[in-house]
């Protein structure tokens, strides 16, 4: 997403000598209505995940006027059931190798550890990221698949009455799979307010819920519980555009998606419920 920003999630940073930022979050439910979803919700971990990184990012001088971030990787772990909303967290980086990852931890009024999440992306700076997309989204728009997805009902997936289904029922072929669509007539607001994102492609934020609902058909469970999960992330996955989510693994507690769209795999999402 673009630095560019209207509102900031959060708030009051403070860079340490070790160049970690600690930082309050923002508890208004109006501003911010994804937060009534419950502190371990994946859309609220995700859209955490980008506002609390990128601010601290900012913070430390780490992105200029017009340059774009897209995340690549992530991975998170809840703390115990229970917890409240977060109203303070810790930005820091680790390095192994050539590969930095940032770690942001988000605590309650208590002082209870909601979750624990890292990851890693990159920063466009020295191409015409704008023009490159407009190119990428057209060709997609002219091999996009016409087909018509028959949503799944919003009751078996848990959904609040401002809350859109993302995907169709479940589909039994070689692999157990969903079809699955993100327009801004389900994925973003005004028309859903739970979700959001930079308008020009398919989140994190999307995919993680897709990845929920579809666990919710899977298990038979409409209130299924994520308490951790993972994303690798590789290709730009197109607003849209349908694409198809396909059951990679079950083992245990822990199912993996394959994210597949105009014939590539996007990305790879694992779940832990």
């Amino acid at each position: 997403m673009a630095r560019q920003f209207t509102k900031s999630y959060s708030h009051s940073h403070s860079i340490a000598d070790d160049g970690s930022v600690e930082f309050g979050c923002s508890t208004d439910t109006a501003e911010w209505p994804w937060l009534t979803l419950g502190s371990h919700h994946p859309i609220v971990i995700q859209a955490q995940n980008f506002w609390t990184s990128v601010g601290a990012i900012m913070a430390l001088g780490g992105m200029e006027d017009g340059q774009w971030s897209a995340l690549t990787w992530t991975d998170w772990h809840c703390g115990d059931p229970g917890t409240g909303m977060a109203v303070r967290g810790r930005y820091e980086r680790e390095k192994s190798g050539d590969d930095e990852t940032y770690v942001v931890e988000l605590f309650d009024a208590e002082g209870r550890l909601i979750v624990r999440m890292r990851g890693r992306g990159v920063v466009f700076r020295n191409r015409n990221f704008e023009e490159w997309r407009d190119k990428a989204k057209s060709k997609a728009q002219k091999q996009a698949d016409s087909k018509t997805i028959e949503f799944a009902p919003a009751n078996a997936l848990g959904l609040g009455a401002s809350e859109h289904a993302l995907i169709s029922q479940l589909k039994n072929g070689e692999a157990p799979s969903f079809d699955a669509l993100i327009t801004p007539e389900n994925g973003l607001p005004p028309a859903n307010p739970m979700l959001g994102g930079s308008g020009d492609h398919v989140n994190s934020v999307h995919m993680i819920e897709t990845a929920r609902q579809a666990l919710c058909l899977l298990e038979v469970r409409p209130n299924v519980e994520v308490i951790g999960g993972e994303m690798e992330l590789n290709r730009y996955v197109e607003l849209g555009t349908p694409f198809t989510l396909q059951v990679a693994d079950i083992s245990g507690g822990t199912t993996r998606f394959s994210l597949e769209q105009l014939g590539r795999t996007c990305a790879v999402l694992t779940v832990r419920t």
